[in-house]
């Protein structure tokens, strides 16, 4: 008789392939959990990282508004005429009424919509500019008063100012170099480009024209009594543009990279020519750098004195919701009306959304509407909102 037989222990191929295929799919699944959590862990970073450089951008722009007119004041002309100092420019709603921004008096370069591959400006955002005079206080400059104006045309003026505010190198500057000087007391605020020569000494003679918006020589003739004997004169050093920007994404012919959006700064080259004889201030604005990635929209509602508000918006707003009419800002050219409502403005409040670098979707996800900006189809991109809110600390305004 024989022994019986033990019986095999073990699993069949069948058994191993079955157990092999549940436990891919388990491990798929986890990775795929690991991804999206990481997917999500990186997105989160990096919109937090985009709210900090935002949330540095909206203190930039504040410290610049609050410094509009430093040494340099503006503020609306209220004896009448069309030729005011107006040291916050406001663009709103790119794109409509404005579809160009000038980076020099001529337009030689200039700032348009974007359309990819090349770079510009997001369409129904809003932009704005800001004067200052030097951020060094000097003798020269601060003490300087017109002694005396003749007027040799109406968009002309010339002046004999004491002590003489100018640097060797300013008396024969052309172009966007010459010095732009504002006159300002306590009721009255105009600006104009010099026609160089400069005729030096311890007292300058100049003759001064009117200029536009984008700072170029224009016809506009003098408001009454400005300038005027007694005025105080500063010279324009500082000129900044804030706007959403899309960069390029070909850096050379055949060399591409990803376009970047974000809250860019365009300003004249740095200068200081107080002291150094040898650096003259250009109004020009070089081309936009970075300072928040991430940012695509910027809207602004500027507050005015309830005499220089439009007449169908609300007391003192310009452009504060959805429903408000403009103050006349997003047009081009501007009237005097306009342009005085400008010069009297006296602070504002801005509202910014950002979004990360890497753009994380979510199905559904709204465009937030801010203040005047009506928004577009939901686009299911994730994004934050910022504010700030500031008033002038300079005396800017009448």
């Amino acid at each position: 008789m024989s022994a019986p037989t033990e019986r095999r222990r073990g699993f069949t191929l069948l058994e191993l392939m079955v157990a092999a295929a549940v436990g891919l799919v388990i491990l798929t699944a986890a990775m795929a959990a690991f991804d999206l959590q990481s997917q999500f862990a990186r997105n989160t970073e990096r919109l937090l990282s985009t709210q900090a450089t935002a949330g540095l951008g909206l203190t930039m722009m504040q410290r610049d508004l609050e410094n509009a007119g430093l040494r340099f004041r503006g503020g609306a002309q209220v004896d009448g005429g069309v030729a005011f100092a107006t040291v916050v420019r406001p663009y709103d709603n790119l794109g409509s009424g404005v579809t160009t921004l000038k980076n020099d008096p001529l337009g030689s370069t200039t700032v348009v919509a974007v359309a990819p591959p090349l770079p510009g400006f997001i369409p129904g955002t809003d932009a704005f500019e800001v004067l200052q005079g030097g951020q060094q206080a000097t003798s020269q400059r601060v003490a300087a008063q017109v002694q005396s104006v003749t007027s040799p045309a109406l968009n002309q003026r010339t002046v004999r100012i004491a002590p003489n505010p100018f640097i060797a190198n300013e008396l024969s500057a052309v172009g966007s170099f010459a010095p732009v000087l504002m006159f300002w007391s306590d009721d009255l605020h105009c600006m104009g480009r010099v026609v160089p020569p400069i005729t030096g000494g311890l007292a300058a003679q100049a003759t001064v024209q009117t200029v536009d918006a984008d700072l170029a020589l224009s016809g506009n003739p003098w408001p009454a009594g400005c300038p005027g004997p007694l005025m105080q004169v500063e010279v324009l050093q500082q000129r900044h543009r804030y706007l959403v920007y899309q960069s390029a994404d070909n850096i050379a012919p055949g060399v591409r990279r990803p376009a970047r959006i974000g809250l860019y700064l365009q300003s004249n080259p740095p200068c200081d020519p107080v002291g150094t004889g040898v650096q003259v201030c250009t109004t020009d604005l070089q081309a936009p750098v970075m300072v928040a990635e991430g940012v695509d929209d910027m809207q602004i509602a500027w507050r005015v004195p309830d005499a220089f508000a439009s007449a169908s918006a609300p007391p003192g707003w310009c452009q504060r919701n959805t429903t408000d009419p403009s103050c006349g800002f997003e047009l081009a050219p501007w009237t005097a009306t306009i342009t005085q409502r400008a010069a009297a403005i006296y602070g504002a409040q801005i509202m910014l959304t950002s979004r990360g670098q890497e753009i994380y979707r979510r199905p559904g996800e709204p465009i937030p509407p801010l203040l005047n900006h009506v928004p577009a189809t939901p686009d299911g991109i994730v994004r934050s909102i910022m504010q700030t809110s500031v008033l002038f600390r300079n005396s800017v305004t009448p």
